[in-house]
């Protein structure tokens, strides 16, 4: 039997054109060949070396202890906020000062102009060190405690208080005050919640691009 003769294709490292020996042959010469396979091999090389990657990172966070998931999950929050408050044009809910106020008067810091702040700190209220409600946008200044920017006769956080309650509303602040129950979370629902803020923070970033 009397083998059709393959149609002439382009090599796939130059420009040649050539008729194949075989079915699956796609390049034109020996060297053209080589560098195919050099190719192939080092394709592989980095699939392997991402998948290593993969299982390295899965295996260290297995080992991760629950207080370091913990957090995580409360950068992971206090980041979403800032971002999403950014977003919608807020300011600072401390001092009242707007993201242009800021930016045009406060020196920059590698962390940049702004924060997550907790209405009520984490050290005080550990109920509600993830609670979202609890995290607002504040001005580096304010969230570090200065009262530089503060309405007269008011503390950084009074003036955190009356801003939340002229925003927010009297019941949002009634609510978070309290009381709340201990919560213990799991280092599963650490997890969770980190993956799911993470996920929101690239969507917020995504929009504003």
């Amino acid at each position: 039997m009397i083998q059709a003769q393959l149609k002439p294709r382009k090599c796939r490292v130059c420009p040649t054109r050539f008729t194949p020996m075989r079915p699956f042959q796609t390049w034109c010469s020996v060297p053209c060949g080589s560098v195919l396979a050099e190719q192939k091999l080092e394709k592989k090389k980095k699939a392997d070396a991402k998948v290593e990657r993969r299982v390295d990172r899965a295996k260290r966070e297995s080992l991760k202890p629950r207080n370091k998931w913990l957090a995580e999950a409360k950068v992971a929050i206090q980041k979403f906020r800032r971002l999403e408050e950014l977003a919608k044009g807020r300011g600072c809910m401390s001092c009242g000062r707007s993201q242009q106020e800021v930016m045009g008067s406060d020196s920059w810091t590698p962390g940049g102009f702004w924060d997550g702040g907790h209405f009520l700190s984490k050290g005080a209220r550990p109920e509600l060190a993830l609670e979202p409600l609890n995290i607002w946008l504040q001005c580096k200044t304010c969230n570090a405690g200065g009262g530089k920017y503060a309405r007269k006769g008011y503390t950084v956080n009074a003036s955190f208080e009356a801003n939340l309650i002229a925003c927010e509303g009297q019941e949002l602040v009634d609510w978070l005050k309290g009381p709340h129950p201990t919560k213990h979370y799991e280092t599963s629902e650490l997890q969770e919640i980190k993956t799911k803020y993470a996920a929101l923070c690239r969507a917020v970033e995504k929009a504003r691009v």
